[in-house]
């Protein structure tokens, strides 16, 4: 096909509608793993050029058709190549494509925004519309994780419950997954990472109480029941790397100290009362001072029974 460089002759509408429909097919390809040719920079710059010219044409400019061009390529990709592949999957699979996905479908629209990057310099700004550049988590947050964020969110819980089991998890798929909800926010008022960091603190919370309540029942003394919960702790604060926000770490340490510690403060300083501290755990009462208990001095009992 002619190019203006080639010939001195302007193209004509056609010409440079279909020199870009061609151009992303290819890219298509080139997404796909096809053996096609890799763009040159003279290429890419000649895509460019016909979006620019298409957009400041002095009669009938065509910036609206091209920017919805590039959105409806971008519907197109996760029809035809995202959805069919998470059909079907539940748990770690699911999670695993849900991330390999994203970034597939993030690679090509990254490759074919270089072509339509001019409508975000002028005509977005002027009309108020969705910046072509966060297109991509806009409509893969709308397409992809708002049907299916249900089945994401059961599948992390259950990875979580698995590793405080003693199993051997993926960490770094549950830090991948758990950042493309940050990064892709969500529709409407509540975002994916809030909704997901809501549900595991109160899973959190059940999973602990549960735990306490078995510790309690098996007449554990203060002293085995200080040194689980501080096991606990250290192993959780470990659990909680793989969350990619720094303030989900506390959030998790805050409720299970209050559901271990303050809320059963009462009926453990009656035990410790009743039966006595080690002495190699006095330690474990400074370090948590809900709990910090002086076998010997009556205030200190009080004071942890008023908590």
């Amino acid at each position: 096909m002619k190019t203006e460089m080639d010939t001195h002759t302007p193209l004509t509408l056609e010409e440079r509608l279909k020199k870009i429909e061609n151009a992303i097919a290819r890219k298509k390809l080139l997404a796909d793993g096809q053996c096609v040719p890799s763009f040159t920079t003279a290429e890419n710059m000649e895509i460019y050029d016909c979006v620019f010219k298409l957009c400041n044409r002095k009669r009938t400019h065509y910036s609206e058709q091209i920017y919805e061009k590039y959105l409806n390529y971008l519907e197109e990709r996760i029809m035809e190549k995202v959805i069919p592949r998470l059909l079907g999957k539940h748990g770690t699979a699911l999670l695993k494509e849900v991330a390999h996905s994203w970034s597939e479908f993030k690679a090509f629209a990254d490759s074919i925004y270089k072509f339509f990057e001019y409508l975000d310099r002028f005509y977005v700004p002027r009309r108020g519309l969705l910046l072509l550049a966060d297109a991509p988590k806009h409509y893969y947050g709308r397409q992809v994780c708002e049907s299916l964020y249900g089945k994401c969110q059961e599948a992390i819980i259950n990875l979580i419950a698995e590793d405080r089991e003693g199993k051997n998890i993926d960490r770094n798929l549950l830090n991948t997954v758990l950042g493309l909800f940050i990064a892709l926010g969500g529709n409407g008022t509540t975002n994916y990472y809030e909704k997901f960091e809501q549900i595991m603190l109160a899973e959190t919370a059940a999973y602990y109480c549960e735990l306490s309540m078995q510790w309690w029942f098996w007449h554990d003394s203060l002293s085995s029941y200080l040194r689980k919960v501080d096991w606990c702790l250290v192993q959780e604060e470990a659990r909680a790397e793989a969350y990619p926000c720094e303030t989900t770490k506390a959030k998790v340490l805050e409720v299970m100290k209050y559901i271990l510690l303050e809320r059963n403060a009462k009926r453990w300083a009656g035990r410790q009362k009743a039966n006595g501290v080690a002495a190699e755990d006095q330690e474990l009462l400074s370090k948590y001072a809900c709990l910090s208990l002086d076998m010997d001095s009556s205030a200190s009992v009080s004071r942890a029974t008023d908590l």
